[in-house]
């Protein structure tokens, strides 16, 4: 039979504290990671939000130009008096030396009697 040496010596207690002190290690490292992950998608998501909320914003800014540029246009012809001239002319109105054509659909030609109606004698 082989003989083997003892490996401690008596009246030691040998711990095996290097595994667990790396698993707990390896584990804390890991949590780090994940949450470090986490927090930089949420970023990413939330500047992804951020820049489609200023899309809108700039769309509906533009919108928002255009309907002023309108109302200044409206202002401009009210204060010019020719908001007045364009009024009356919607109302038939029209100036002294002017001549006025209207223009309208032709209309519809109307059906002919039937003879049955018209071949009723008079009494």
């Amino acid at each position: 039979m082989r003989h083997s040496k003892a490996v401690v010596a008596a009246g030691s207690v040998r711990a095996s504290t290097h595994g667990v002190r790396r698993t707990i290690v390896v584990a804390v490292v890991a949590v780090i990671a994940i949450w470090t992950a986490y927090a930089f998608a949420q970023e990413a998501y939330i500047g992804h939000k951020l820049s489609q909320q200023v899309a809108d914003l700039h769309r509906q800014n533009a919108r928002l130009a255009a309907e002023n540029k309108g109302y200044r246009k409206d202002v401009q012809s009210i204060t010019s008096g020719a908001a007045n001239e364009e009024e009356a002319r919607l109302h038939g109105y029209a100036r002294k030396e002017e001549r006025l054509y209207l223009v309208t659909a032709p209309a519809s030609p109307t059906p002919a009697a039937s003879p049955a109606a018209s071949a009723t004698p008079d009494p």
